[in-house]
């Protein structure tokens, strides 16, 4: 067969068994055409690589008339660069000897940059079509209903007037895929369409058409006499395109003195640039994320508590005020208040947005990052010399080398030695102040390039970890962190003192890389100068604070600071079980009675009902749901519970300190598929899309179920929602008052 008539067959098929649009295979027609018209070719065998990337430098170079006029924009070359994928595989399905579709890959594309609204901007927008005709009554129900529905602009294009039910404030829509979703209607948004429909004196059944100018009011008079045919002509050209709709709201957009893009959907989820992204098995900056071609990053399996591997498949950058600095158990996030976690609900796990955090809240993070890793380019002992020289050590360009200030003159010959190994010559020590302190000098201009290489030419407050050793094995990292401990740690209860934070965060990040948990805390304090002038100061301690951790500390950390304490006690992690208890303890009383007897006996848990204000370590939850079974007690309730007992690698991290950060940021988002979540700075974060229902505090995962974005049977924490549900959330988040 020749190509022509294989793709004919392919449309036939992309149509009818694929069940795509006409106006998809029409593009595809379009796309395949131009492939073959270039190539002159008759058969499948003869599309090969060379063919392929002859043709992509052909799109690259092709010129277009229409406006606006140039080359082809890349997003463009990849529409029939992914057609052209597309049929190949279809040739592949039907045994068709050419090309592998999966040897052709996308051209790399800008990432889109997203323009937000505010709030008070967006109310300006909606009230800005002023005035009682036609058409301002038209205008102000479209963004309404834009707003209200999180429609696409072609979805509501498609709407007929008998499409919704007002007094239900619903009504269903066949989106991407052909898929259909229910939406729902906010109280202003069905008062703005019932105001214009009561205005408007046609017949015609589109809901959004254009209104002639010079004749308000009277939209299709002039059609009702014509014959069919030229009347369904007529009725097409009134129904409002994407097109005019785009132009409406730019033209409201202007009115309202917005100068920023304006679309329908606003992008909400932002994390600040230093937030620390895992990968696998290392790390990378949201910014520096954004930045690269990199897509597999780790997220949470809920369904199987695990971490999987998951893919970025858009990402997003703008600028935000107004950030959060959220702290919980020892860790930080800093994101704006639109962003989304996971906290425990009395009806469950549950995405919870930033900006409706309260102290003592939980929210969900991850225990450990332990992984293999990949030897780096340097050894065990170079990276304990260079944790040393993170923590006490300056570069100096002058001498050509670093200078390490050290009081303890132990720790100066032993890093004399590991220095001397690495440049191959022994390095010089200078007794200063007496005795009472040491200096350690080594001149390397080799080695001072290969630490430039690394990043260290920072202050010492404004000093990272080396972005290589994030992936390096556990050996290479145990060697860091020695040093730097060396440095920087404490003698007796293991803790780490710095004025970097985000030095500390990375410390902590490699801990994890240990299955050791680590907690982050920071403490104003005045600080005299030499010149006598006192100022205000923060400091930085990294405690390890609970006895596993600590024991695995003295285990694989070998430092040498000495008399390194270990608690004796160690009741757990704890499980936030309070709301989940309150909610069932008084059908406890009722269809369990004597569990409070049984647990004081069997377990020695007495009196249930102080358990409504603790949360329960995993022993203690697991001899609950015990009981519960010997009493046959079983509910929807009694599910989360168990569920939130067998998510054995999250640690639920407790909010202590929310602050309000001042002036404005550039923050990034991302997409991650298919778990819809990430891990970052040690929380475990939601992706997401959000319009009215985001910033009013919605289930962002209704939310983009509403949006018809993606499925919700993802996880367990998603499934089970149904239309009435999605109702009560839309009624209850998007119905607030606005101004």
């Amino acid at each position: 067969m020749t190509v022509e008539s294989l793709i004919k067959d392919y449309l036939v098929y992309l149509e009818v068994e694929k069940g795509r649009s006409k106006k998809t295979t029409e593009n595809y027609g379009h796309y395949l055409k131009r492939f073959l018209d270039w190539a002159k070719i008759e058969r499948p065998h003869q599309i090969d690589a060379e063919l392929v990337s002859q043709y992509r430098l052909f799109l690259n170079r092709l010129e277009v008339k229409s406006p606006p006029a140039g080359g082809l924009k890349k997003i463009t070359q990849n529409y029939h660069i992914i057609a052209l994928r597309n049929f190949l595989k279809y040739l592949a399905k039907r045994d068709i000897k050419t090309l592998t579709a999966e040897k052709i890959e996308l051209a790399k594309q800008t990432p889109r940059e997203v323009e937000f609204l505010e709030g008070d901007e967006l109310e300006r927008l909606l009230k800005s079509p002023e005035g009682d005709s036609v058409r301002a009554l038209r205008d102000r129900a479209l963004l309404e209903i834009l707003f209200s529905t999180g429609l696409r602009v072609s979805e509501a294009c498609k709407l007929n007037r008998d499409s919704m039910n007002l007094d239900k404030g619903e009504f269903s829509v066949r989106g991407k895929g052909e898929k259909i979703r229910v939406v729902f209607l906010s109280e202003t948004a069905k008062a703005a369409l019932r105001t214009y429909l009561a205005k408007r004196k046609d017949i015609e059944p589109a809901l959004f058409v254009r209104i002639p100018k010079g004749r308000p009011g009277r939209v299709m008079d002039s059609i009702r006499v014509q014959k069919d045919k030229a009347r369904q002509v007529r009725l097409a050209q009134m129904r409002l395109t994407p097109r005019s709709v785009q132009r409406i709201i730019k033209k409201y957009a202007i009115k309202a003195g917005i100068t920023r893009r304006v679309t329908p959907h606003t992008l909400r989820h932002c994390l600040h640039k230093n937030t620390r992204i895992a990968l696998n098995p290392s790390m990378i900056s949201s910014q520096e994320l954004f930045l690269s071609d990199k897509q597999n990053i780790l997220s949470f399996d809920f369904s199987g508590n695990h971490l999987a591997s998951g893919r970025v498949s858009r990402r997003f950058t703008h600028v935000k005020s107004r950030l959060l600095s959220v702290w919980a158990s020892g860790r930080e996030l800093i994101c704006s208040p639109y962003h989304s976690l996971f906290t425990i609900s009395s009806e469950g796990i549950a995405p919870v947005l930033a900006k409706d955090l309260k102290i003592g809240m939980y929210l969900a993070g991850i225990k450990d990052l332990s992984n293999k890793g990949r030897p780096s380019k340097h050894s065990a002992g170079f990276w304990r010399l260079v944790g040393y020289i993170i923590g006490d050590g300056t570069l100096s360009e002058a001498r050509r080398g670093i200078i390490i200030n050290d009081k303890n003159k132990e720790f100066i010959d032993y890093y004399a030695k590991i220095a001397e190994r690495i440049i191959d010559r022994p390095p010089t020590i200078i007794e200063r102040l007496n005795g009472k302190s040491w200096m350690l000098n080594i001149y390397s201009v080799s080695f001072l390039r290969k630490l430039r290489e690394l990043g260290l030419i920072h202050k010492s407050n404004e000093r990272r970890v080396p972005s290589e050793l994030f992936s390096a094995t556990s050996k290479e990292i145990k060697a860091f962190l020695s040093g730097f401990y060396d440095a920087e740690g404490n003698s007796g209860t293991i803790k780490i003192f710095s004025a970097s934070k985000e030095l500390l965060k990375d410390i902590q990040f490699l801990f994890l890389r240990l299955r050791i948990d680590s907690l982050l805390f920071e403490r104003q304090r005045k600080v005299k100068l030499p010149q006598g002038k006192i100022i205000d100061n923060k400091i930085y301690t990294l405690y390890i604070l609970h006895r596993p951790s600590q024991l695995l500390f003295k285990k694989l950390i070998p430092t040498l600071k000495l008399k390194i304490k270990v608690f004796d006690h160690f009741s757990g992690h704890k499980l936030p079980t309070q709301l989940l208890l309150k909610a069932i303890y008084p059908d406890i009383l009722k269809e369990a009675q004597g569990l409070n007897e049984y647990m004081d006996n069997v377990y020695n848990m007495k009196h249930l009902r102080r358990y409504l204000k603790m949360c329960l370590t995993p022993d203690s939850l697991r001899a609950l749901m015990g009981g519960f079974k010997r009493f046959n007690y079983n509910n929807s309730v009694t599910q989360i519970l168990e569920q939130l007992l067998s998510l054995e690698k999250i640690k639920w991290l407790r909010v202590s300190k929310i602050k309000k950060l001042p002036g404005s940021h550039e923050v990034y988002d991302f997409t991650v598929l298919p778990n819809h979540n990430l891990i970052t700075d040690g929380f475990i974060s939601h992706n997401s899309f959000a319009t009215d229902l985001l910033i009013s505090g919605a289930d962002i995962r209704s939310v983009q179920t509403m949006l018809g974005h993606s499925s919700i049977t993802t996880t367990q924490i998603y499934t089970h929602i149904t239309d009435k549900q999605l109702k009560e959330i839309h009624k209850s988040f998007h119905g607030k008052k606005r101004g």
